[in-house]
């Protein structure tokens, strides 16, 4: 089946819709995925992701109250969901296959694991679609928004021009400042104690509503917003 539109125009269209950054990823580089959270689990006839990126609000991370990030963290996930919504609605238009991949939750249980997972990891997808690097705190980094970048994508059943995966490195040698500064110690520069992380970090706070309570391991990162050069 030949193309009725083409990865730049799909770009193009992405970047209309409010992307700062989109990614193509073949579905051939997510062997490593877990049992159950591989791109054709959600799409059988998956060939291709698309990853959509948008830079978070990087002055969140000086206010003192935590209300300012957990809003714009929020907003984005509305508008990544929609985004990726909008994007496949432009690709079925184009007579191609298009499942959009929600940005926050819901998610679903992984037995094996023993932890929760979005119906595929986004960052891995990301880091396989060419816009990062996993860092030791568990988030992608970019080489130019650093770790403030929220995700979503589309699945789609069409073979696209993967792009190359990223050169660059997400980490600093050596540096350990996100797993020396998080508070329950979730962190072992690989994976994070999920249950650990999630009950600190997220839930009401002096009384009041829910809200994210810490982000201390994205603020410290040296590349928080932008690989040191």
């Amino acid at each position: 089946m030949s193309l009725m539109i083409s990865t730049v125009a799909i770009k193009k269209t992405a970047s209309e819709l409010g992307a700062d950054l989109c990614g193509i990823a073949s579905v051939d580089r997510f062997q490593e995925a877990p049992k159950g959270f591989h791109p054709t689990d959600v799409l059988p006839a998956c060939k291709s992701v698309i990853i959509l990126a948008s830079r978070f609000l990087k002055s969140t991370l000086d206010g003192k109250s935590t209300v300012p990030y957990t809003t714009v963290r929020d907003e984005l996930k509305t508008k990544m969901n929609r985004m990726a919504v909008k994007l496949s609605e432009y690709l079925e238009e184009h007579k191609m296959t298009a499942i959009p991949m929600n940005s926050t939750g819901p998610d679903e249980w992984d037995a094996e694991s023993g932890k929760f997972r979005g119906i595929i990891s986004l960052k891995h997808a990301a880091v396989l679609a060419g816009l990062g690097k996993m860092g030791k705190n568990t988030l992608l980094v970019n080489e130019q928004f650093g770790n403030m970048i929220w995700l979503s994508g589309v699945f789609v059943g069409e073979n696209l021009e993967a792009d190359p995966i990223a050169p660059y490195e997400g980490c600093i040698k050596n540096c350990t400042l996100c797993l020396d500064s998080c508070p329950v110690k979730a962190l072992d520069g690989i994976s994070i104690n999920q249950p650990l992380c999630r009950n600190y970090a997220f839930g009401e706070h002096n009384g009041g509503e829910w809200r994210i309570k810490c982000y201390i391991c994205r603020k410290v990162c040296p590349n928080c917003t932008g690989i040191r050069k």
